[in-house]
């Protein structure tokens, strides 16, 4: 005979998960609204209602908790660059996923600070390590299918011709979320974006 668990039997199975939820919650809200540093175990504790301490039994430190967030990062700027036509010839697809990079950072500058502007003391665990290096691997095969197919000029190497874009069109991203290119083009991100881009695809394209 199948005995039906009580409420309160539930609730306790459910409560560790729920407090974890509302623990990375918190350490969300904290960290939009006073960036990364701001986040403390204080602070997490008085939204949450529970101890300092006790955030500790669920993250290691706040450091994981942080790199928690990271992943939620990931998973949009994934889901962005996934969203990217395959069958695109490379440099049209590469360019397109320069400017999915773009809209990432502009539209989740608070996510885009903790994937690459803050600084940790902590190393990641190995599953957002691997998810970091998953969303330039979507980049590397846009640019081995481009290689494969003769669309972009012999002799490149892969994992050279891949650093080396992301790194560009990181580079001006990461200026737009900074708020230099406001300072320095106003007015003129978009136009200095697809400027990199016309650059990337000069190098990247016989005779172009």
């Amino acid at each position: 005979m199948l005995i039906k668990p009580t409420a309160k039997a539930v609730r306790a199975k459910r409560a560790p998960a729920e407090i974890r939820t509302r623990i990375l919650d918190a350490a969300r809200a904290i960290s939009f609204a006073e960036g990364p540093r701001g986040v403390s175990a204080r602070k997490i504790a008085q939204q949450v209602g529970c101890s300092a301490t006790a955030i500790y039994l669920y993250y290691r430190s706040i450091d994981d908790l942080l790199h928690q967030l990271r992943m939620e990062g990931f998973e949009i700027l994934v889901g962005l660059l996934r969203e990217v036509d395959e069958s695109l010839p490379a440099p049209e697809r590469i360019a397109a996923m320069g400017r999915q990079y773009w809209r990432f950072g502009r539209e989740h500058a608070n996510y885009y600070d903790l994937l690459f502007l803050h600084r940790f003391r902590d190393a990641p665990r190995p599953e957002v390590v691997q998810r970091e290096i998953y969303a330039l691997m979507l980049l590397r095969d846009a640019v081995k299918d481009g290689i494969a197919r003769g669309e972009l000029v012999d002799g490149l190497d892969l994992m050279t011709t891949t650093n080396a874009l992301w790194a560009e069109i990181h580079g001006v991203t990461s200026l737009a979320v900074s708020g230099r290119l406001l300072q320095t083009a106003p007015g003129q991100d978009e136009e200095v974006l697809e400027t990199v881009l016309s650059g990337i695809r000069r190098w990247l394209v016989p005779g172009a």
